[in-house]
């Protein structure tokens, strides 16, 4: 299939968030004008921080908004591994505190033994309006790691969360299914740095989502992958 994204390229990171919280913010304020709450998928890792503290002073009315994760490590929430902990002191502070959150992690044992439970609370999301990727040095979005156990599952289920284990990455995880991903009406990717704009540009020339995991999420048209770079 053919590689389906539009790319947008900033001078400074700054640039970036600044132009990207506001998309955010729009779409946000849109849904919630329709149908009175948003949905928001959020990934974690160090690149977004910027972008969460930024969204987290908008004028917007929080208490509709609903926000949930890509992905999650099978750790404690108060675990400085967890993308829960990222959200929560970043994100859900300021005027955001005001946001709901539907975490991915919950007490079972183990990720796998866990997904069942967080199934269940995601059946809450009648529409995902935002999904904000990020992609790793490795070209992994999501959980969706490279050959990890549960990928082939995670690309193909129509569940709408599955865990998976990469080969090299700590921690069994817990991710939304690509098909629930894509189900979503805005698809963002947030890329910063030269190396991750190689590897982005290695996955525009191949075919491999198994080797490339990005590559699963370049290729439909809707909802079309949206870009930002810096």
């Amino acid at each position: 299939m053919k590689n389906n994204f539009t790319l947008h390229i900033f001078k400074s990171s700054e640039a970036l968030v600044a132009t990207l919280s506001d998309a955010i913010i729009s779409v946000l304020k849109s849904a919630i004008e329709q149908r009175g709450h948003a949905f928001i998928a959020l990934s974690g890792g160090s690149t977004p921080k910027k972008l969460f503290e930024s969204l987290s002073g908008a004028d917007l009315e929080w208490n509709k908004v609903i926000i949930t994760l890509v992905d999650e490590r099978w750790v404690s929430p108060n675990s400085a591994e967890s993308n829960e902990n990222l959200i929560k002191n970043t994100l859900l502070q300021n005027n955001a505190s005001f946001a709901n959150f539907i975490p991915l992690k919950n007490s079972a044992l183990e990720a796998q033994d866990g997904v069942l439970i967080t199934a269940n609370r995601l059946q809450e999301i009648d529409k995902l309006d935002i999904v904000v990727l990020g992609m790793g040095g490795d070209g992994h979005t999501a959980s969706f790691f490279p050959h990890a156990k549960g990928l082939e599952n995670a690309l193909t289920t129509k569940e709408l969360c599955c865990a998976t284990e990469a080969t090299v990455a700590p921690y069994s995880r817990i991710t939304l299914s690509r098909n629930f991903l894509l189900s979503a009406k805005h698809l963002f990717l947030h890329i910063e740095g030269e190396q991750k704009r190689n590897v982005f540009d290695l996955a525009c020339g191949s075919s491999d989502e198994l080797e490339i995991p990005i590559i699963a999420m370049m290729q439909q048209t809707q909802p079309k992958l949206e870009v930002y770079y810096a």
